[in-house]
């Protein structure tokens, strides 16, 4: 009976994680996509254009504004020039397998060399995705 609740201890545990992780890839694609459309459709508009765009889209593929760090929003850039548009951001996603540290400071912050106890494995045990969506589109330069 042990050894049964074991397995399946560990095979939720994997399954939850592999969610969790799948679901920060799915919305990078989603990110990804939504900046691939913009460039492609609109790169001509202004960087106020395609920021509204880019919320609009976000709704329908129901992107909220949790499912993304702030670090996305920090890191947006929108170059249009009129004649092209790129779009980009960088953002780390981290998934927390058995829960947050506990021991951190006012900023959210903690030293990985003064953990102790149950900290020390979550800190370990923590995985840390990156990503970086980018599109690019160029329109023809005017003649003259």
């Amino acid at each position: 009976m042990f050894k049964m609740l074991f397995w399946l201890a560990l095979a939720g545990f994997t399954l939850l994680n592999g969610a969790l992780i799948a679901q920060a890839y799915y919305n990078n694609s989603k990110v990804q996509d939504c900046f691939e459309s913009l460039s492609q459709k609109m790169p001509a508009a202004d960087e106020a254009a395609i920021l509204a765009k880019m919320d609009t889209l976000f709704r329908v593929q129901y992107i909220d504004r949790q499912d993304l760090p702030t670090a996305f929003y920090d890191q947006l850039v929108i170059n249009a020039t009129g004649y092209g548009v790129e779009i980009s951001s960088a953002y780390d996603v981290t998934i927390w397998s058995l829960g947050k540290v506990e021991a951190v400071d006012e900023a959210g912050e903690y030293d990985p060399d003064n953990l102790e106890g149950l900290d020390v494995l979550k800190h370990k045990m923590r995985i840390d995705l990156s990503f970086n969506p980018y599109a690019i589109s160029a329109v023809g330069e005017p003649n003259g």
